[in-house]
This record gives C-alpha cells, sequence and structure tokens, in this order.
C-alpha cells in the first residue's frame, strides 16, 4: 500500500483501464465477478447489463431490491434522459464551490441559505455554519473532520410527504462482512466528508429506528476494497483483498439518523461519482440504491490535489445511464450538500421507505 507523505494518509495507487459491467439485481455480485471482469469493453457500457426491482427473499444481503419502491423499473434499461435536468440549479453553489443537490443560496455569513424541504432558512435548521468565500478545501482524510456539525434535518421535513426513494442497482462491487462504525476511511487520504442520512417512512416521514445502514464507495482513485487486482472493482496495482475502506453499517437512532465519516469517492471509467447503499430493518431489506453529487461540486473537487492527479472523469450524472434509473428525478437521488467552515465536506440526504 502506498502511503501519501500527508499527514501519514494513504494512497491506493490504480491503471486507467477500467471497464464498467453491472450485474443484474438479485444476484449475489461476487458469483458473476470473474466473469464480468473478462466482458469485452464493448459490454462495459450496455444499459441492458443490470435490472433493479426484481423481487427477493427479505433479509436476502445486498439484492438491489426495494419491495415497495420503483415499481419493478429496470435500472439502466434506456440513456439516462436527465442530462438538461442534472445540471446544477441557479444559486446552487456554496461559497468556495460547493454545490448542492437542492436550491441553496449561501451568503459569506451562510444566513441566506435556502433548504428545499421545508423552505425553511439556515439559521432556523441549524445550516448557518457554512464556509466563507475563499475558504480551501480541506486535505488529508478524515483527520480533518471535528466532531460537531449542525443537524442538517432540524426542522426541514416534519409533517411533510415524503416520496419513496427510487431503487437502483447494487452493482459489482458489494462485500460482505463491513464492520459497524461511522469511520470508514481506514486512513485513506482525500478531501473529508461527513455523510448523514436520515431513514423514514412514507407515511408522514416517521423516523425509522434501528434500521441497518450499509454504505460503499470507492477510495479517492476509484478503487473499491475487498477485490483482487485485475477485476472489474479494482484495475490498480495493490491487492486490497483484506481491506475494507470506504465500507461500513450503522444503525440508526431514534430519530432514524445515522453518520459516517469518509473521504469524496474518486470516478472510474463509465459512472458519475456515487455512493452505494443498502437499508435493512431486521430481516428485512427495504431499498438498495445510490447516491450522487452535483456535478458542479464533483467537477470542482475533481481539480484538487490527488484528485486531479486522476485527470478529468468521462462521465457526468447527464450521461450516466444508471443515474436516471428506478424512475427518480435528479433531485431525488443527489445529496444536500455544504462546505463547512473547516473545509470539510457536509453531504446529507433524506431516505424514504415504506
Amino acid at each position: 500500500m502506498k502511503r501519501n507523505q500527508r499527514a501519514g494518509a494513504k494512497v491506493v495507487s490504480r491503471r486507467d483501464t477500467l471497464k464498467v459491467c453491472l450485474i443484474p439485481a438479485g444476484i449475489v455480485a461476487t458469483r458473476l465477478l470473474a466473469a464480468c471482469s473478462t466482458k469485452k469493453d464493448d459490454d462495459a457500457g450496455n444499459p441492458n447489463d443490470t435490472q433493479a426491482g426484481s423481487n427477493a427473499a427479505p433479509g436476502q444481503a445486498g439484492t438491489g431490491v426495494n419491495p415497495q419502491a420503483s415499481g419493478g423499473s429496470t435500472a439502466g434499461a434506456a440513456q439516462s434522459t436527465a442530462g438538461s435536468q442534472a445540471q446544477p440549479q441557479a444559486g446552487s453553489q456554496a461559497p468556495g464551490g460547493a454545490g448542492s443537490g437542492a436550491p441553496m443560496d449561501l451568503d459569506a455569513g451562510g444566513n441566506d441559505a435556502q433548504i428545499a424541504d421545508g423552505g425553511s432558512t439556515a439559521a432556523d435548521s441549524g445550516m448557518s455554519e457554512v464556509a466563507g468565500p475563499g475558504v480551501p478545501w480541506a486535505t488529508g482524510g478524515t483527520t480533518s473532520l471535528t466532531s460537531d456539525y449542525p443537524d442538517p434535518f432540524e426542522g426541514g421535513n416534519a409533517g411533510t410527504a415524503c416520496a419513496l426513494y427510487p431503487a437502483q442497482t447494487i452493482g459489482p462491487c458489494y462485500a460482505d462482512g463491513p464492520m459497524n462504525r461511522k469511520d470508514i476511511s481506514d486512513g485513506l487520504d482525500g478531501l473529508p466528508m461527513r455523510v448523514s442520512l436520515r431513514v423514514v417512512q412514507a407515511d408522514g416521514c416517521t423516523p425509522v429506528p434501528d434500521a441497518n445502514v450499509d454504505i460503499w464507495h470507492s477510495g479517492s482513485q476509484g478503487i473499491y476494497s475487498a477485490f483482487a487486482m485485475g477485476t472489474i472493482c479494482n484495475p490498480g496495482s495493490d491487492d486490497v483483498m483484506n481491506e475494507m475502506f470506504c465500507r461500513g453499517v450503522q444503525v440508526t437512532d431514534a430519530d432514524g439518523r445515522v453518520d459516517f465519516d469518509t473521504i469524496f469517492p474518486g470516478w472510474y471509467t463509465g459512472r458519475a461519482i456515487h455512493i452505494h447503499f443498502t437499508v435493512r430493518v431486521g430481516n428485512q431489506e427495504y431499498v438498495t440504491s445510490q447516491l450522487y453529487f452535483d456535478d458542479a461540486l464533483s467537477d470542482e473537487i475533481g481539480a484538487q490535489g490527488l484528485y486531479a492527479a486522476r485527470g478529468v472523469r468521462d462521465t457526468t450524472n447527464s450521461n450516466d445511464f444508471i443515474f436516471a434509473s428506478g424512475g427518480g428525478s435528479p433531485a431525488d437521488v443527489i445529496f444536500e450538500t455544504v462546505k463547512r467552515p473547516d473545509g470539510v465536506l457536509h453531504a446529507w440526504k433524506l431516505l424514504t421507505v415504506s
């Protein structure tokens, strides 16, 4: 494992010969991984490779199924048509460039920020602590994170109608057995990020306590842990079979909330930048899907430090054929985000299940 000299953070190296091969939901990803890694490049972007919304037995790990959502929609059944819709909204750029999936207008003090759900102001919702002009992005991984940030869910969602989060494919890089932990970075270098998720029911946004929220994403170099070199999930030069970076599980509290500390994901060929997640309650899987970032935000972060060394990404939300799958709109699947005064990215999302 190569180590970055800055703050002892580690960097997993990679080759840029990645192919994307998606596996039908309802099939354990690792069973098809070997076959997937040998597919021709022509198949990498085949929108017919993956279907979401198939039925699965309760408690089956990582099936990509939401028993109630999406109505059995086909993930990636056609090229995304959300191109124009996925463009950054006016006023969505935070000082210093922190984009947001929700309409936000952040002045230097952050007091004019508007949150889409409920229309509450930043001051009302605890979102006044945002970076002013000229604040650089933090570096060095999660060592830069502080323990306390304002609650992004406060005051914005009580009593509102919540739409089911659209199911999307589990993808080929799911791995069993991630640890129950808050910091999932395992010391990887990159832009530090706090991910806050709140699980609620569609009926009145009632919080769902004791739900298991499982998330996983690539490291800053576009590599997933838990896979051998030469596979679709790890085209790099380091064997990370025994690593579990950027994977973890948390159990929701009484308010339905979990927080993860991690780093901003790196891009890989054929996919927009995203985070996978699964929500389970007991033995029942409620939704498996993906979360995305505003393209303007991804482009700004991609121009920084070790992300810039990766080069310009080849896929945005507008041309990622999974992005619009599941029947959701861009606003449904893009994180709300803000740059905190310490340069950390705070990303959050309300996850509605039935």
